[in-house]
């Protein structure tokens, strides 16, 4: 944002310096239309509505009172949570000030100021997103410039500072209770981050910052930082840059000014488009629009008359036209589907401090509660040039005397629709349900073949959570799957259900029990925002050895997520009451005629089952041994690339329920494993 707000300026010739009575923009008449999203899997399921209010505890500091709508002085943080707001962004400098203290100004926003709005968030249930610029002031694209003490790193150095400074900083804002929901690694990087701009060293400082993120909390979504969406092709590069790079991240986020950044509808297509391939969640993280053309505070506006609306979108300058391009900004998002999870308005508290100029550059320079202070241009030249107050005043939710405008309710009218109720608390009896530690109680089997193939435990595509195991094949493949083992802890009803998401795969969730394949259930996955859940019932005794096991068979180009797995005893099954005593009957002296005489068994065929340790079960190749080659020759059976005569068909049917499948396949692993047949 700052780049828009220096060109504002230069445009600026001739500063008011007389008073000025600021025109309350407020309108009873405002038309509001409701936004819901669908589906989402993040922030509880409810849509991320979202303000950054940086700068506020540097206007606080500067004498600004915010009230209620019936203008009776409120705590801020209480009127936006009564609006509906239910995220704040707060951004974070590491140094914004000289070695002698005297501020930079853009709301002072050192990681002591971020700490004072963190315990404010905490107070009243608001959530925290920190904005890490990775700079000691504005970082844009047309500034990303290391902080001072960082200055001569090198990349490696950039990379261990960037981890330590995150870390902190976490610990220092999770210690006032804040919940903190997401952490950007980095600010519109959209042309560098922390004074590099090769984008091989950039990623390596985006890793850099995620890696301390999923050190701290696993579960805080980390979130990537971009601009010009109306760009063709831009984010199509930006984001395969991050592939190819291998950044760890969850959401895509961009900014989205209507004045400069293209349509909602290409908005739409956009960042649709990077969720769709990428299996991200994509967001807006700044936007805003004018409710008037007047200057409150007697510093240039980014926003001053009709030249600077752009070419894209045509809203009303006032309280409606802002109401409807906020309203537009999040439906663009939630069109996206389950993967589009919310929006952020940008500085809709940044007000004037006074309406007499001299007096308000004291504040200013005092406080911070500019965008900037004379003093910021020993290290941000334009800082030093265009020094002064708020250029977006008028694009403020609240009036100049702290009510807020009629266009803050708008997020009381972002709704969610919950189409996934919460799950019955159960015992879940999987040690890593969700694959958050990893593969950790699960075996991978993995098929895949071709470029870019895997099977694999990580972040690309979600349903809750951080992690989920997800796969993706260039070329068709059979008999992907993952496999885990329990043992039944008591007689009775066992449920056992898993999520999948993704494109061109069929799936097969089976159990066994000792050995043999009891129940399963099938499907095919259709889309990476389509979350199907596939559900198997079963009995088992105390004791017994409970195989779960999750087939994956795919096209070429299949893909998708296995997640959510729930593994737990519906019903214990009764004990029975005691038999009523009834008195002994006398025992017989008689003696007992011997049994008839049975024709003996024929021996065993291979028709007929027999026990596990008969040295021809396994043995596929027929060579009286069981190894390895017997494992590959029945999986090129599995994989429809061989055929079997009867008789070795027997051999390979391990559980004897009649078929031969992967479950067989696991069961001669396991056993040449264990040393079965030495």
């Amino acid at each position: 944002m700052k780049q828009r707000i220096i060109a504002a300026l230069a445009a600026a010739s001739v500063l008011a310096l007389s008073s000025y009575s600021y025109m309350n923009t407020a309108s009873a008449a405002v038309q509001y239309k409701d936004v819901t999203f669908s589906g989402l899997t993040v922030n509880g399921g409810e849509a991320i509505a979202g303000v950054d209010i940086s700068s506020v505890i540097s206007l606080e500091k500067s004498g600004v009172v915010f009230k209620d709508k019936d203008g009776n002085p409120q705590d801020i943080f209480l009127t936006l949570k009564d609006a509906g707001v239910n995220y704040i962004r707060v951004r974070v400098w590491n140094k914004p000030e000289t070695n002698s203290g005297v501020t930079y100004g853009g709301g002072d926003n050192d990681i002591d100021t971020a700490v004072a709005i963190a315990e404010r968030c905490s107070k009243y249930g608001l959530k925290l997103l920190v904005d890490f610029h990775y700079s000691d002031f504005w970082a844009d694209p047309g500034k990303q410039k290391a902080p001072k003490e960082w200055a001569n790193y090198s990349v490696d150095q950039k990379c261990s500072a960037i981890n330590s400074f995150t870390s902190d900083s976490l610990k220092k804002l999770k210690a006032t209770g804040v919940e903190i929901g997401m952490v950007q690694v980095g600010n519109e990087t959209t042309t560098g981050l922390c004074g590099e701009t090769d984008w091989k060293n950039i990623c390596a400082l985006m890793n850099a910052g995620s890696k301390a993120v999923r050190q701290f909390d696993k579960n805080i979504l980390v979130a990537v930082h971009f601009t010009n969406p109306e760009k063709s092709g831009n984010y199509e590069w930006l984001a395969g840059n991050l592939k190819t790079y291998g950044v760890d991240y969850d959401v895509f986020a961009s900014s989205y000014y209507p004045y400069w950044h293209g349509t909602p509808q290409n908005l739409t297509n956009v960042l649709g488009n990077i969720a769709r391939k990428y299996n991200k969640y994509v967001m807006v993280a700044e936007t805003s629009w004018a409710n008037t053309f007047e200057d409150s505070d007697n510093f240039a506006n980014t926003i001053g008359d009709e030249s600077s609306l752009g070419n894209y979108v045509s809203y009303p300058v006032s309280v409606q036209g802002q109401t409807d391009a906020l309203t537009n900004v999040f439906d663009a998002v939630a069109k996206i589907g389950p993967k589009g999870i919310g929006a952020f308005y940008w500085e809709p508290a940044w007000i004037t401090v006074g309406d007499n100029y001299e007096h308000n550059l004291s504040l200013w320079e005092r406080d911070g509660s500019g965008w900037a202070t004379k003093a910021s241009g020993e290290y941000d030249e334009d800082g030093g040039k265009w020094f002064g107050g708020s250029s977006v005043d008028n694009q403020a939710l609240f009036s100049q005397d702290g009510r807020p405008l009629d266009s803050l309710y708008v997020y009381s009218h972002i709704k969610s629709d919950k189409n996934t109720q919460p799950e019955e608390q159960k015992d879940n009896l999987l040690d890593n349900p969700g694959f958050e530690d990893g593969s950790n109680g699960w075996k991978l089997e993995n098929t895949t073949t071709g470029e870019y193939a895997k099977f694999e435990v990580n972040g690309e595509m979600t349903r809750t959570g951080s992690y989920a195991a997800h796969w993706y094949s260039a070329n068709a493949f059979q008999y992907t799957g993952l496999y885990a083992e329990y043992t039944a802890p008591e007689t009775g009803s066992y449920v056992f259900t898993d999520w999948l998401a993704g494109e061109k795969t069929s799936y097969k969730t089976m159990i066994s029990i000792n050995g043999s394949a009891v129940k399963d259930d099938t499907g095919s996955v259709t889309s990476y925002d389509n979350w199907q859940e596939s559900t198997v019932e079963f009995s088992a005794q105390k004791g017994d050895t409970i195989g779960i096991w999750i087939e994956l068979n795919g096209e070429a180009g299949g893909y998708g997520s296995v997640d959510d797995c729930v593994f737990y005893l519906k019903k214990q099954a009764s004990v029975p009451s005691p038999e009523p005593t009834v008195s002994p009957t006398p025992v017989s002296t008689e003696p007992t005629p011997s049994p008839e005489p049975t024709p003996s068994e024929d021996p065993p065929t291979p028709s007929t089952p027999v026990s596990q340790s008969d040295p021809k079960k396994g043995d596929i190749d027929e060579d009286n041994k069981v190894n390895s080659s017997d494992l590959l020759l029945m999986l090129s059976y599995m994989q429809n690339e061989t055929s079997l005569s009867e008789n070795v068909t027997w051999y390979a049917d391990m559980d004897d329920n009649g078929k031969v499948n992967i479950i067989d396949l696991l069961l001669l692993k396991e056993r040449i494993l264990s040393g079965m047949y030495r």
